[in-house]
Parts: C-alpha cells; sequence; structure tokens
C-alpha cells in the first residue's frame, strides 16, 4: 500500500474535468450586487426594494413638507413599495435566470457536437448582448415620459412638467425602464442563442432524448420570470394613478413571454425532427429491401424475420416524440399560464369590486 496521500475524488474529477467547463462570461454590472454581496438574492432584493422606498418617500415629504409620518398614512407607501418590488425583481430574475442557465449549460455540455466550443456557447446564453445599451436607453426614454405624457399616471391634475415630483418620478421610471431593457435584451439574446444550441450543437440521439429536456426548462423558467412580473405590474391597476401604458406593458410581456418560449424549443424540435426523418428513411430503404427478396421467394435466408424486425423498429420510431417537452413540462407550462391568468383576472375583479362599494 502505497504511503503517499490519496486526493479527495472531487479534486481528481475537478482536475479531470476540461477547464472550460466552469466558464462563465462577465457579469452585467446590474448583476455584480448579487455577485459580490455572496447572500441569498432574496435578501439582495428586499434591501434594493427598501432603498426604493425610502428615496420615494423622501422625496414627497421633501416636496410636500409633510411630516413623515403623515406620508405614511396616505395610499403612496403601497404604490412606492409595489414600484420598488418590480425595480427589485427584474435583476433578481436575472441573476437567478443567468444561475439556471449556467447550470442547464454545463448539463448540455457532455451532448454538445464535435467541434462545437463551449465558450462560444457560454458567451451567446449567458454574455451580455450587444443590443443590451440600445434597448436600456430605449426603455428609460420610453418609461421616463410615462409621467409626462400618461394623463393615467396621475391620480390627480398633473403638476407643471418641471414640477420636482414629475421630475422625480420621470427619474425613477427612466431607472426601472434602463434595466428592465437591459433584463429584455438578456432575455432575448439567452432564449435565441438556447434556440440555436438545440437546433444544431446538441447530438440527437433518438434512444435518449433526456438532454433536450433543458430547452423547456429554460423556457418554463423564462416564462414563469416574466409571468411573475406582469403579475405584479398588473396589481397597480387596484390604486390610483395607474397609467394606461400598463396594459401595453402586459400585453407586451404576454406576446414576448409565448414567443419565447416556443423559439426555445422549436430549435430542439427541428433537431429532433430531422434525425427521426433520417432514421425513418433508412429503416424504409431497409424494410424495401427486405421485402423485395421476400417477395422474390428468398425468404429462407433470414428476410421474412429481418423484416418484421424492422416493421417493429420503424413502428417505434414512429412513436418517438420530437418536442423537447413530456409530461411534467406540459403540466408546469399549464400551471405557469393559470398563474397569469389567475393574477390579472383577480386584480380586474378585485378592482371592480372596489370600484363597486367604495367608489
Amino acid at each position: 500500500m502505497s504511503g503517499e496521500p490519496r486526493a479527495p475524488a472531487a479534486l481528481l474529477r475537478a482536475a479531470a474535468a476540461p477547464a472550460s467547463d466552469a466558464y462563465e462570461p462577465p457579469l452585467d454590472w446590474v448583476l455584480r450586487p448579487f455577485a459580490v454581496s455572496g447572500r441569498s438574492p432574496w435578501l439582495v432584493a428586499a434591501a434594493l426594494t427598501l432603498g426604493f422606498v425610502l428615496v420615494s418617500q423622501c422625496v414627497r415629504v421633501a416636496i410636500f413638507g409633510l411630516p413623515p409620518g403623515h406620508a405614511w398614512r396616505e395610499i403612496y407607501p403601497w404604490l412606492d413599495f409595489l414600484s420598488g418590488v418590480v425595480f427589485a425583481y427584474m435583476p433578481t430574475a436575472m441573476w437567478l435566470l443567468r444561475r439556471g442557465r449556467a447550470s442547464d449549460l454545463r448539463t448540455l455540455r457532455p451532448h454538445l457536437r464535435e467541434g462545437v466550443s463551449y465558450r462560444a456557447v457560454a458567451d451567446a446564453a449567458l454574455g451580455v448582448p450587444r443590443s443590451a445599451p440600445l434597448l436600456s436607453l430605449v426603455a428609460a426614454v420610453g418609461l421616463g415620459l410615462v409621467p409626462v405624457m400618461d394623463r393615467g399616471f396621475w391620480d390627480f391634475p398633473r403638476p407643471p412638467i418641471l414640477h420636482p415630483l414629475v421630475l422625480f418620478f420621470a427619474l425613477r421610471m427612466a431607472v426601472t425602464g434602463w434595466i428592465a431593457g437591459r433584463a429584455v435584451a438578456s432575455e432575448a439574446a439567452a432564449l435565441t442563442a438556447f434556440a440555436r444550441i438545440g437546433a444544431r450543437d446538441v447530438r440527437v440521439d433518438l434512444l435518449d432524448l433526456r438532454p433536450f429536456a433543458v430547452f423547456a426548462r429554460v423556457g418554463l423558467r423564462s416564462a414563469l420570470s416574466w409571468v411573475v412580473i406582469s403579475s405584479l405590474i398588473s396589481l397597480f391597476w387596484l390604486g390610483p394613478g395607474a397609467p394606461f401604458v400598463n396594459a401595453v406593458i402586459v400585453v407586451g410581456l404576454v406576446a414576448g413571454v409565448s414567443v419565447g418560449f416556443f423559439a426555445c424549443i422549436e430549435g430542439p424540435h427541428r433537431a429532433i425532427s430531422a434525425a427521426k426523418r433520417e432514421a425513418l428513411a433508412a429503416v424504409e430503404s431497409r424494410i424495401a429491401r427486405a421485402g423485395t427478396s421476400l417477395m422474390e421467394g428468398r425468404g429462407g435466408d433470414g428476410s421474412g424475420d429481418r423484416l418484421t424486425d424492422l416493421v417493429a423498429w420503424h413502428a417505434f420510431l414512429e412513436k418517438i416524440r420530437d418536442w423537447p417537452l413530456d409530461a411534467p413540462a406540459i403540466v408546469r407550462g399549464a400551471l405557469i399560464a393559470a398563474l397569469g391568468l389567475g393574477s390579472w383576472l383577480g386584480g380586474a375583479l378585485v378592482d371592480r369590486a372596489v370600484d363597486r362599494f367604495f367608489g
């Protein structure tokens, strides 16, 4: 027995693993607080929400000269809190989605086709997209104009454009829009990358399609994240001064969720379907040859048994699903859709009830 110390098995596996297996692209700057803190992302989200609410309340008190206690007796703390939750949720969701996708890529790595660069795949799926600055600017300007242009934002006549309260809300909405633009750019780039990976970068083994479950998981995780944000936005309709743009945002999110989820599973679907058609064509060719041999009276060479096996194999191939969805994934998708529909209908019903009994 050797006297040399033996390295732990985990260290041996880590040393044997390729260095690129642990590679991840640089973080977006909005995600750095989550990485630096080293704490639960929900604690970071709570801190961001609290800071958002405190700043908003202090500005209200400073502008109107109200005692601090008076500001908390109004409806506005609730609206500030909900706005803070939306503001903090977006980078939190981006962080959690990035963590999940990094894990999914590590799962897919052994199944990538020969010659596919894992580093390039990770850069496409996890990197900061080039469209992020432009989309952030567009979203910041668009949401920043809401307090100025959207009369539904105010539950009282809008103050002059240069009033401090209007300027503060415009700045607050612009900052929220900036982060929202980066979130949308990140999601669009990530889902496009996963659709491309599933379509051309993953080997297809028709007898083991389990690796393709990753793409359904990616799509469902993204759908849930955006259904939650749209549900939060729908809660603004319960309070005064809900901007009309909220409806546009919610409808846009629903459309985006649907397109993103379909794109994420459509790429793998095309790859599986192509492999399935190729396998069926090969079997059909062999069936034709075996059938011809049998019809010519050469059944003694075993062509009859071979034909039976080929027909059974053809039937088996035909039954293989060509979408990366199994029953649990379908159930999860239905639950996510029900969550979104329930929150929107629930918000509308509560709004009607409040108007009926207290309006």
